[in-house]
């Protein structure tokens, strides 16, 4: 029997957390893999979908009348129940592969102008898109655990089988006397879709991470390239200052008569270049020597 806790689960609202789920109950399953919900009954299928999915209804309708078709063609194979849950997966698969068809153009884009241009802006978009690929990828995760765990929970899937649990009764003392390979071969078939979708999704989420660290590791070589320009201004306009203030200092302030003697202000000007000259390369073998690359070559 269905209860009131089980119908609640299917409302976002009481709704612990937002993972998928399959409950099989006596007479009765039920389905929630948002954004489809649904009670599937022996005889009935209540579908409930939230506001602003109108066009889900188009594609639920196409697949209860493609699946009905299948049942009456194989009747001995398929229940109502089955075919039932057969086309709200489908349904949910087509959900899932229309998202991927979407992100997937959009993540190659991106990388394609990552290769072309390396700026922040494309970066903040490229990151966007790994977002939107984290969320669908944790969406088509959470619907294969589910589908893994239906499979092997044995007595839910020999429960599956509404009608034939209502014609004949006595099968629920023996639940393991029903072939379950009808719909163990129908989830499994949907298991490899859900899988082959997760797959691509995440070989693209995957190139979007390598293409990002590349793309890190470009700009943190640019920023290295201009700080160790900046390190080596920083040096040579220390460099300059210091003979600066000396010679500005004595030759302002003290009357020592040197300004008189030939060739003096030669000799100054020279000892103030090697002062610059020696001083910026005894700085630079220095950092080198710890580790610090203060070449220009980018």
């Amino acid at each position: 029997t269905v209860h009131m806790r089980d119908i609640r689960k299917l409302d976002k609202m009481f709704s612990t957390s937002n993972e998928p789920s399959i409950t099989v109950r006596q007479q009765a399953i039920l389905v929630n893999c948002d954004p489809v919900r649904a009670v599937i009954m022996r005889d009935c299928c209540f579908v409930f979908l939230p506001d602003g999915t109108d066009s889900l209804i188009a594609h639920l309708k196409s697949n209860f009348k493609l699946h009905i078709a299948d049942a009456s063609a194989f009747e001995f194979a398929y229940n109502h129940t089955i075919y039932a849950l057969e086309a709200i997966l489908a349904t949910i698969c087509c959900i899932f592969s229309t998202q991927c068809k979407q992100v997937i153009p959009l993540g190659r884009s991106a990388l394609e102008k990552m290769t072309k241009d390396e700026s922040m802006s494309e970066l903040e978009s490229l990151r966007s898109i790994k977002n939107s690929m984290s969320v669908l990828e944790s969406q088509l995760g959470g619907m294969r655990r589910l589908l893994m765990t239906l499979l092997e929970n044995e007595a839910d899937l020999h429960m599956m089988y509404l009608t034939k649990l209502c014609e004949n009764p006595k099968l629920a003392q023996d639940l393991f006397c029903i072939d379950t390979e009808d719909v163990e071969s129908i989830l499994e078939l949907y298991l490899q879709e859900i899988y082959s979708s997760q797959t691509r999704v995440a070989l693209m989420a995957q190139n979007i991470v390598n293409t990002e660290s590349i793309v890190m590791l470009k700009l943190d070589s640019k920023r290295n390239f201009l700080l160790s320009v900046d390190l080596s201004l920083t040096l040579l306009g220390t460099l300059i200052a210091m003979p600066t203030f000396i010679v500005g200092a004595f030759g302002m302030n003290l009357n020592s008569h040197i300004q008189d003697t030939e060739y003096v202000f030669w000799v100054v000007f020279a000892l103030c270049g090697l002062f610059i000259l020696v001083g910026y390369v005894v700085v630079v073998k220095y950092l080198k020597q710890q580790g610090i690359n203060m070449s220009w070559t980018y």
